[in-house]
């Protein structure tokens, strides 16, 4: 029995496919499935049932996964211990939206680079909710995302608050100043899709003010969602940094909300059965860095 096997165990039982497994450990299916056949035979017992469309755990392989966790454990310590400040490599995959992206991920980046030389992002951006399930299959090995999550395999830690406001242009509001119901009936508000954490938000907060809104204009573009907020189609959501810039210029006006809009927590999310090092070491460094208040770059 080798610590190969055993590794090879240990993602195929938490990934949730065999492919995302060989994906983790940079190996073809086959080598995955001859590492699984191999410790199979060395203990005599069959670890997976392969009978149906995805494999599942035996009651032998429910034995030993809570072993295979520990002697990773003791590996991954023995490396940390062993590798001369050198403990982070390999590849790093990892979520975020939008406003992560155009704000603080390029000095993450950079820091990263400093920080573990050996590690090799790869950035993907998409919803919060499409970035959850990615990272609950193993796809991806964390995600920094809008909201805390309600699935029992994720963890969630708080590392930013962000304060959203509503915005419009001053043509399209005149001399209105306040998030009413009239005025929600009157204009459309423009949103990220139900699946980004801001709508989400600001939907719980609508039902809480028992408002309803008549138009409802979704875009999954931050950047288009500004572009038409200054445009006079509607009045828009989007982060306090943001607007505040435009209204000092007189580009917009901001709504005054009562009771006040909720600020909106910035999570680190990623499998709570994840025992690697290098994920507590990047959370820190995204704790460090996730200033969602930069500039974006773009014009």
């Amino acid at each position: 029995m080798t610590l190969k096997q055993i590794e090879a165990f240990y993602w195929a039982a938490t990934l949730a496919s065999f492919s995302l497994a060989a994906e983790r450990l940079c190996l073809s299916q086959s080598s995955l499935s001859k590492r699984l056949g191999e410790l199979e035979t060395q203990l005599g017992k069959i670890l997976f049932d392969r009978s149906g469309h995805r494999a599942v755990l035996t009651t032998a392989g429910q034995t030993l996964l809570p072993q295979a966790r520990k002697l990773l454990r003791v590996a991954d310590e023995v490396r940390q211990t062993m590798s001369d400040g050198i403990a982070v490599q390999g590849v790093c995959r990892f979520g975020l939206g939008e406003l992560s992206a155009l704000t603080w991920l390029p000095r993450f980046v950079g820091r990263a680079r400093e920080c573990f030389p050996a590690l090799l992002l790869e950035p993907h951006v998409d919803m919060g909710r499409a970035l959850e399930e990615r990272v609950e299959n193993g796809e991806l090995d964390f995600a920094v995302v809008a909201g805390t999550t309600t699935r029992a395999a994720l963890s969630s830690r708080v590392i930013r608050e962000v304060r959203y406001q509503l915005a419009g242009s001053p043509a399209l509001l005149g001399t209105r100043r306040s998030v009413t119901a009239e005025l929600l009936a009157e204009v459309a508000l423009i949103t990220m899709p139900g699946d980004a954490g801001s709508a989400r938000e600001l939907d719980n907060w609508l039902q809480l003010q028992d408002l309803e809104v008549d138009r409802r204009l979704r875009c999954n573009n931050l950047s288009a969602i500004a572009a038409m907020m200054l445009a006079g189609v509607g009045v828009a959501f989007l982060p306090e940094g943001w607007l505040l810039p435009l209204a000092a210029r007189g580009d917009i006006v901001l709504l005054e909300s009562r009771p006040a809009l909720p600020t909106l927590s910035y999570s680190f999310q990623a499998r709570r059965d994840d025992i690697r090092p290098m994920v507590e070491q990047v959370r820190r460094l995204v704790a460090e860095e996730a200033d969602f208040t930069l500039p974006s770059r773009l014009p």
